[in-house]
């Protein structure tokens, strides 16, 4: 679940149109940071709104309550609000595009034109060693906003199957306020 939230401030970027574009295969989230930075992408600074729905959330094995539980989750949306500072926005690095290291890799990142397609394959180190996640994002993007698909499939530490679908959509909001979450 954090390498899937980790994939969210790619997501900010702003770019418009037919401007720049980034194809990368097999590269490191600081790789494809570099890239995009190149490219003359950047990050609108300032208060974002996000509301994120979880579609799926299948985990096998799941106990009947924690099942029950995640059924009433499914569906309902939950809304939070990052601030990002002109100095993230102007440089962003490796950890800012999902975790940095050996742990997860992008086997595919294409951005431009508005749209933006990536697969991530992630391997747990530490706690979650023996998890394994292969995430695909798609959707749309602008400097006001972005509309978002996530799906991920992967082993959790325990060696259980588990699957989430997740829709995120984003919006500018302005300067930021300082009750942001992050």
């Amino acid at each position: 679940m954090r390498a899937a939230l980790s994939l969210i401030p790619v997501m900010l970027l702003a770019a418009c149109g037919d401007g720049p574009s980034v194809d990368k295969k097999n590269a490191s989230t600081a790789e494809v940071a570099q890239s995009v930075a190149d490219a003359g992408m950047k990050l609108k600074p300032g208060r974002w709104e996000m509301t994120m729905k979880f579609d799926r959330l299948e985990v096998e094995g799941m106990p009947a309550e924690a099942r029950q539980t995640m059924q009433q989750m499914m569906g309902q949306s939950r809304k939070f609000a990052s601030c990002l500072t002109p100095e993230e926005a102007d440089k962003p690095d490796g950890s800012f595009f999902g975790q940095q290291g050996e742990d997860c890799r992008y086997d595919s990142f294409t951005m431009g034109g508005g749209r933006i397609d990536a697969v991530m394959t992630c391997k747990g180190k530490g706690e979650d060693a023996g998890s394994s996640a292969r995430m695909k994002l798609a959707g749309t993007y602008s400097a006001d906003s972005y509309d978002m698909t996530m799906d991920m499939d992967g082993t959790a530490p325990n060696g259980k199957a588990m699957s989430i679908r997740m829709a995120m959509a984003s919006r500018h909001a302005g300067a930021c306020k300082g009750d942001e979450t992050s």
